[in-house]
């Protein structure tokens, strides 16, 4: 535990270290599911935030994905799924909080990128997702630290705006350069890269 005091950096998952899904997993996520990429994006989200807070298990997650689509998904195709939406969110940039499934959790836990962080908390395992204060206040007592301790990243407004609400010095994420300035206007030393 850091002491009182010291200051952690907390980075978003998605959009922050890994880019947000790319259009053409999406698609092929439409693809696998049968239908087009409008119809399956609303229903991939309607049951997503309940998936991330592990409210719901992959499977049944899919399900309801599925009835939302007026289909049904069996079990082979419920995996390949499961396999398509989990690369979805591999594509890196570089403690990382997320809204993410188990089985988006479990794989990116074990991604060598991981090992930067001294901790990795993602909504599944917190039973509260971003922008939920329970969520915030959940990472803030895995750290042992205080609010004013953290400066946290994201790249969507209302994460960071719940964030600073509780005291984190919350940022909005919108290049590699802006992260080294906000670190740099706190009093971070940030080497550039390579």
């Amino acid at each position: 535990m850091r002491t009182a005091g010291s200051t952690w950096v907390l980075f978003d998952y998605g959009g922050v270290i890994c880019t947000d899904q790319p259009d053409e997993d999406v698609v092929a996520l439409a693809a696998a599911a049968g239908v087009g990429v409008p119809e399956f994006r609303d229903a991939y989200w309607a049951y997503r935030l309940s998936y991330d807070r592990a409210e719901l298990d992959g499977p049944t997650y899919w399900q309801k994905v599925a009835a939302a689509l007026g289909r049904s998904f069996p079990a082979r195709q419920t995996a390949e799924l499961t396999r398509l939406d989990i690369a979805s969110w591999l594509h890196l940039q570089e403690g990382t909080v997320s809204n993410a499934p188990a089985d988006v959790a479990e794989v990116v836990a074990g991604l060598p990128v991981a090992r930067r962080f001294a901790h990795c908390a993602f909504s599944c395992f917190l039973g509260s997702f971003k922008p939920e204060p329970d969520c915030y206040r959940a990472v803030l007592a895995m750290l042992g630290a205080r609010p004013a301790d953290v400066i946290f990243f994201d790249d969507r407004p209302e994460n960071v705006a719940a964030a600073t609400a509780l005291g984190i010095h919350g940022v909005q994420f919108t290049t590699p350069e802006g992260a080294r300035a906000a670190l740099t206007g706190h009093g971070m030393v940030v080497s550039p890269p390579g």
